[in-house]
């Protein structure tokens, strides 16, 4: 593997170390033919709590305990099927939650590989988690990588903060422009909807920030917000979002585009989670500046969904599934 890039975070410090179309897709030729443009592929999959086969203490319970059976042989099975999902999906860049630490991010790349390196395969790579958390979230590329930061919370206005992940800010080198990606794995509503939501307005807000420093340049943020695009503000455009920021006693508005909401193709019917039988829209791509979503789908097209679309999730104690949410794609073009 060519290259792969860690941070560690410490709780609340900032470091700064089915297809669908666009209702833009049609003019797509027209633009690229006027400006010289890239073309991105783009997967975003929660991997549903990936740990290796090494037990070093952080692990979820059921990982730790000697009747779920998990070790290498269950560790090696579960490689081989994000694999196979990988390859199916053939994205040009992965983005990845619930990954356990960088050594998961370095077997998968090499299962991938298999030995011959070459410019098809995903030779770069990022990882951030906070130290002494369970999982962290990756990205996994065919192009380079860099500009790498990680953003986290320190706020002590609500009683004792609880550990989230930081979100990772990551640049891909795959033209002559670079694509900013905003890595996200917001607060869930564990312990109660209401009384988590403020941990994620305060996330919410933190990606609302970090999206104004690109200047306008493309960016996309994807990841798992734990929110249904139901959830976030609406803006007067059809597929349009309000990210909502505030800083120093202002706030403002960030207005990002989301392929959920596209009127066309029965896009609404679409999710990437199921829970007590229905289905959530809570992982996400927000598109942003000089950047177009050009096609879009919940992926569940194959062995890690049933035949109804509801994901396959992985099952400790029986080692079968894959995850409890679908990979969502998009193509992106800038």
């Amino acid at each position: 593997m060519k290259k792969i890039i860690t941070a560690a975070l410490y709780a609340m410090v900032l470091f700064i170390c089915g297809c669908a179309l666009s209702p833009q897709a049609k003019t797509t030729e027209r633009a690229n033919a006027q400006r010289k443009t890239q073309e991105l592929r783009i997967v975003n999959w929660n991997v549903q709590t990936f740990f290796d086969a090494v037990k070093d203490g952080t692990e979820y319970s059921e990982y730790k305990s000697s009747k779920s059976n998990w070790g290498r042989d269950a560790y090696m099975a579960r490689l081989e099927r994000i694999c196979e999902v990988i390859k199916k999906l053939n994205a040009d860049v992965y983005v990845f939650e619930e990954i356990e630490n960088e050594g998961v991010v370095y077997d998968i790349a090499n299962a991938l590989a298999g030995g011959a390196w070459g410019r098809e395969n995903w030779n770069y790579a990022c990882f951030a988690k906070i130290p002494d958390d369970a999982l962290g979230c990756a990205v996994l590329s065919r192009y380079e990588l860099g500009a790498m930061t990680t953003h986290s919370l320190d706020i002590r206005v609500h009683g004792k903060q609880p550990s989230m992940r930081p979100i990772i800010k990551v640049s891909v080198f795959a033209g002559e422009k670079p694509l900013t990606i905003f890595v996200n794995h917001w607060k869930s509503k564990l312990g109660g909807e209401a009384e988590t939501e403020i941990w994620r307005d305060w996330q919410e807000s933190v990606l609302a920030g970090i999206l104004i420093q690109v200047n306008g340049g493309a960016a996309i943020a994807c990841g798992d917000f734990n929110r249904d695009i139901t959830e976030f503000a609406h803006g007067a455009e059809s597929d349009v979002i309000l990210l909502r920021g505030a800083h120093f006693g202002k706030t403002h508005e960030q207005a990002v585009h989301s392929p959920w909401l596209w009127k066309s193709n029965g896009i609404p019917t679409m999710y990437s989670y199921y829970y007590q039988g229905s289905g959530e829209r809570i992982d996400h791509f927000f598109a942003s500046g000089d950047i177009m979503v050009s096609a879009f789908a919940a992926e569940a097209d194959g062995s890690w969904a049933s035949d109804d679309g509801i994901p396959s999730g992985y099952a400790i104690f029986t080692g079968k599934g894959y995850s409890d949410h679908l990979p969502i794609s998009a193509v992106v073009v800038y």
